[in-house]
């Protein structure tokens, strides 16, 4: 393997990892392909000895890996967006240091692919969870089965949950340089380089599992404030997506705007009563309108029956 040319680069950004970490790192190093591939590491100044096992690592494959200053806690998107800037390779492929591959040939077969179908600028794979929350749900609970294996942007404008798991991907370095200010600040990276990434071609789903997702209690909280904080960053998102690409795909927006109106003038009513659900409803209800290209009377009606009227429902059930 020529390590002068690095045709991949691997990001890994980690945080408190120390458990996992190591297994992380073993997957990269141990892949086999016939071309040089980096791996670029943000650590980002974590208080368990992450950082030591990293180093161990560094000293070990000077040739592979490349480990980022840890000179203060940069955040999620701060670290990945350094660890990016530091990546090389015409591909990059990336990694949360609690995942690990489990696919020796996972960035062998991704090149190929890549490399060979130039209409595509993403590829992935299925991927196997690792319960330790122990909330006996299956895979699709975290990962739907997309049901095809082609992908367009409007397929990830409109698809609920996100298609890619993100310790599966390979995408192509043709992210804008620099990165749009919006995409900078939003919460929701992975969104914003799978628009950036499919504006320029299409997404491959590959056979097989290539890599391991861990659910475990020091992820991100799947709180219903949290969720609904992540949808509220994700429709922000698109808007400004919206307007960077001159409304190229206004339509395929609009419709999951209108979707996203009705989860919140519906779901979001949960709880609330008398003044607070008619501050609600006056709130959410022109997002609605605005989204409708024609009026749908009998669903209209049917919403204000659920926000107002909920006893009717009931007496007709």
């Amino acid at each position: 393997m020529d390590n002068n040319a690095k045709q991949v680069s691997v990001l890994v950004i980690t945080y408190n990892h120390a458990r996992y970490i190591a297994q992380a790192i073993e997957s990269i190093v141990s892949q086999q392909t016939d071309y040089g591939f980096e791996l670029v590491i943000g650590e980002d100044f974590s208080t368990d000895n992450t950082r030591e096992i990293c180093e161990q690592y560094a000293s070990r494959f000077p040739n592979i890996i490349k480990l980022l200053p840890s000179d203060r806690n940069y955040g999620p998107m701060g670290n990945y967006l350094r660890t990016m800037k530091a990546c090389n390779g015409k591909y990059i492929a990336l990694l949360e240091g609690d995942d690990y591959w489990c696919d020796p040939y996972k960035l062998q077969r991704q090149f190929d692919f890549l490399s060979s179908n130039p209409d595509f600028t993403i590829c992935f794979t299925a991927v196997d969870i690792v319960d330790e929350m122990n909330l006996n749900r299956n895979d699709e609970h975290f990962f739907p089965a997309p049901g095809k294996d082609v992908f367009t942007i409007e397929d990830f404008i409109l698809s609920e949950m996100n298609i890619i798991p993100t310790p599966t991907i390979m995408f192509r370095n043709v992210l804008p340089d620099p990165l749009p200010e919006f995409y900078v600040n939003t919460m929701v990276g992975d969104m914003g380089l799978e628009l950036f990434e499919a504006d320029k071609g299409k997404a491959k789903m590959l056979e097989g599992k290539t890599a391991v997702y861990r659910n475990h209690s020091a992820g991100l909280s799947k709180t219903a404030e949290n969720l609904a904080r992540a949808e509220d960053a994700l429709m922000k998102l698109f808007h400004e997506f919206n307007e960077y690409t001159g409304y190229r795909y206004n339509k395929t927006f609009r419709k999951r705007f209108l979707e996203n109106a009705k989860v919140k003038l519906i779901y979001r009513a949960a709880g609330k009563k008398g003044t607070d659900r008619l501050r609600h409803y006056f709130k959410n209800i022109p997002a609605y309108f605005k989204y409708s290209d024609k009026l749908n009377l009998k669903e209209i009606l049917y919403y204000h029956t659920v926000l107002f009227f909920p006893f009717l429902l009931r007496k007709k059930k």
